[in-house]
């Protein structure tokens, strides 16, 4: 491989002429769902669905930026459950004991007109009850005013049961119901009493044609779950009755699926037992039941879904182990698409289109769409990948809507590039800051030239809104010594552990090339120029590297090319992370201090499938000035920065004089010669200023 060569325009991102060429040939998207990608979600909600498994409930590990919500209920509507358990519950009174009013459960649709019988049932046995004892009354009368030492005989009816058959018939398969009925019905006719005009409370109902129920509730407590019981003072009377029962989301979406926020559960850890305990006795208890009123419990018949990260689970875990019995079925949600197939960018089109429906905005041009897939490749940060953070594409399409002129009929390329810029500007506050910074000098950082052991490495600055690329002057400076890297930022506590694991390989690297035969007698301190918060990562491994080379062999480095890379013991380069904001960081620094005859910026080989950069840098790595130098060893990185070869070890264990490795070991070796006189204190200046 030819070192110097650059990477070529098309290896610089997202493939957007291919992308533009399959959709032009595709006369017609099909709308592609939120769950498009989804194919481990997918395989949960099959079984979840299942009359099989009705008593497993489902964890979903969802992502921040996907609207959960949505694609919960595509997949449940595209995997249905079973309505048989729906039903309707109506809270009714027990005459003979009012405190503790009886659950009955009807088939979807019936509760309504249950009640409406009931009630006509008991108006018109009612109205024959008068009847009867009025004419009873008046045949007393009769028989006493004939016989005025007659006994008063004791009214006796069956109003109630002698029309109680037709609804009985009616309701004829459900034995519980004909049970109630046929007990209120004697009941009545002994002379109980109803303590409220209306028998029946239609508690929870549900029209004939209605699927499961799927409910919502994204701030639970026990209220919410299980139901209240309202409590009414009269004439300083404490009144209850089954009216004033008020149902809660397990009631409403018993026989469906209720979605819960897991976060949520783990802050209440009472409210879960809670919950728990209801599920494994399939009751829903009535936890505020007192003294005035202690309603039945409704049998449990819904399946749960709770909606969380990895940290929730793990959680749920230490909470409670009990979670692996409740849910054993895990849903992990995917962030990205892969782009393998042609059909799959056809899929991906769609499913952009289908989100700029569902916003009710105006469909998207090829070109527009196009657009949209790249800045979803570079959310990504690979070349054959999307995203699909659903919320952010809803956000930057309704965005782009405001740029449409009232007479367009699609949102097109240019709309989608101001709605990207205008989010953008909206978030690089602190980025704006750093490189004005860089512009005013307040920052150093040399962009052009040469110089002995320093160099340019790429770092990413994460805030709260943003993530950007800034550069990082690299300093080493050597001196007598055992070998030992000094890391400054470890020293102070401002490095973190990885950053010093590749210290350390750094290290182990220097000394297997040098140090096999005779000490290093030298030392060496590692800065990062200006650095005052804390740095973690090793993907500054390679320039630090680098920048200690150039220190030892007293060789300079190029300082128009910046490096970024994280390296084995052996010297091998190894991908890194936030390529594209690194690579755009230190453009944008060119670009403050001008551009020389070679700027550039030495990345991993493996990072390229990463590449995704703006096309002001693809413009200007077209036109040769700007350069992206892959490598995957350490040995090619030098030819770059140094005009100099590594340096192959020959036969007598020596290095070519010409090359890097070779000025190193000359330096060694001189410092380790037993001839060598001590040097003079002019001598150990000139050292120092090395």
């Amino acid at each position: 491989m030819n070192n110097s060569v650059s990477l070529r325009l098309e290896q610089l991102g997202f493939d957007q002429q291919k992308a533009l060429a399959l959709l032009e040939n595709n006369a017609w998207l099909d709308a592609k769902g939120l769950s498009l990608g989804q194919e481990r979600a997918e395989n949960a909600f099959e079984f979840f669905s299942t009359p099989h498994c009705h008593d497993q409930h489902l964890f979903m590990l969802g992502y921040p930026a996907i609207d959960s919500k949505a694609l919960i209920r595509e997949l449940l509507l595209s995997h249905p459950l079973s309505s048989d358990n729906v039903y309707d519950a109506v809270y009714c009174e027990d005459v003979k004991n009012p405190r503790k009013p009886v659950c009955l459960t009807l088939p979807k649709g019936q509760g309504l007109k249950f009640s409406r019988l009931v009630n006509s049932w008991l108006k018109q046995s009612a109205t024959l009850l008068a009847a009867q004892e009025k004419e009873f009354k008046q045949l007393q009368q009769q028989k006493l005013s004939a016989n005025p030492e007659h006994i008063e005989e004791t009214f006796v009816t069956s109003a109630f049961s002698d029309h109680i058959n037709p609804l009985l018939t009616v309701f004829k398969r459900l034995p519980e119901v004909k049970s109630y009925l046929s007990d209120l019905a004697k009941q009545l006719d002994y002379g109980y009493q109803l303590s409220h005009p209306v028998v029946c409370n239609n508690f929870v109902s549900h029209q004939g044609d209605d699927q499961f129920p799927i409910v919502f509730c994204d701030n639970p407590d026990s209220v919410k779950l299980f139901g209240d019981i309202a409590i009414v003072t009269e004439q300083g009377t404490t009144v209850a009755n089954h009216h004033l029962l008020q149902p809660g989301l397990l009631h409403q979406a018993n026989g469906g699926v209720l979605i819960l926020p897991a976060e949520r559960l783990l802050e209440n850890p009472e409210l879960w037992f809670e919950l728990k305990s209801s599920l494994f006795d399939h009751q829903i208890k009535w936890r505020c039941s007192s003294q005035w009123l202690d309603p039945e419990s409704m049998d449990l018949r819904l399946q749960i879904i709770l909606v969380g990260d990895s940290m929730a689970y793990k959680g749920f875990l230490h909470l409670d182990p009990d979670i692996i019995q409740l849910f054993p079925l895990i849903a992990e949600v995917n962030h990205q698409y892969s782009l393998d197939t042609e059909s799959a960018y056809i899929s991906y089109a769609g499913y952009l289109q289908n989100i700029a429906r569902r916003s009710n905005c105006n469909d998207l041009t090829n070109a527009g769409l196009v657009c949209l897939m790249n800045f979803s490749s570079m959310l990504i940060e690979h070349q054959h990948k999307v995203s699909l953070d659903s919320a952010i594409f809803k956000s930057l399409i309704q965005q782009a809507q405001t740029f449409v002129d009232v007479k367009d009929q699609f949102i097109d390329e240019p709309h989608i590039e101001q709605a990207i810029a205008a989010y953008n500007l909206r978030k690089n506050r602190i980025a704006q800051y750093s490189f004005e910074a860089i512009k005013e000098k307040q920052l150093l950082l040399v962009t052009q030239g040469q110089a002995i052991g320093q160099i340019n490495a790429l770092s990413v600055l994460d805030t709260d809104l943003d993530c950007f690329g800034e550069p990082s002057r690299v300093t080493a400076a050597v001196y007598l010594g055992n070998g030992e890297i000094d890391d400054v930022e470890r020293k102070v506590d401002l490095a973190g552990n990885i950053h010093a694991k590749g210290v350390a390989i750094l290290t182990s690297y220097l000394h297997q090339k040098f140090a096999l035969e005779d000490d290093i007698p030298l030392a060496a301190n590692l800065v990062f120029e200006q650095s005052y918060q804390g740095i973690d990562g090793d993907s500054a491994a390679m320039a630090s590297l680098l920048c200690l080379l150039s220190a030892f062999a007293d060789k300079p480095l190029e300082q128009g090319i910046a490096v970024t890379g994280a390296m084995d013991q052996f010297g091998n380069i190894l991908a890194i992370g936030g390529v594209n904001e690194k690579i755009s960081g230190f453009y944008k620094a060119c670009e403050v201090n001008g551009f020389g005859k070679r700027q550039g910026v030495i990345i991993p080989m493996s990072n390229i499938n990463n590449l995704n950069l703006t096309p002001k840098i693809r413009q200007a790595v077209k036109d040769k000035r700007f350069y992206i130098y892959p490598v995957s060893h350490i040995e090619q990185a030098i030819e770059l920065v140094f005009s100099l070869t590594a340096g192959q070890v020959n036969e007598d264990s020596t290095y070519p004089q010409d090359s890097l490795y070779g000025a190193i070991k000359q330096r060694i070796d001189k410092l380790n010669s037993h001839d060598h006189q001590p040097e003079s204190l002019w001598d150990r200046l000139k050292f120092w200023t090395n």
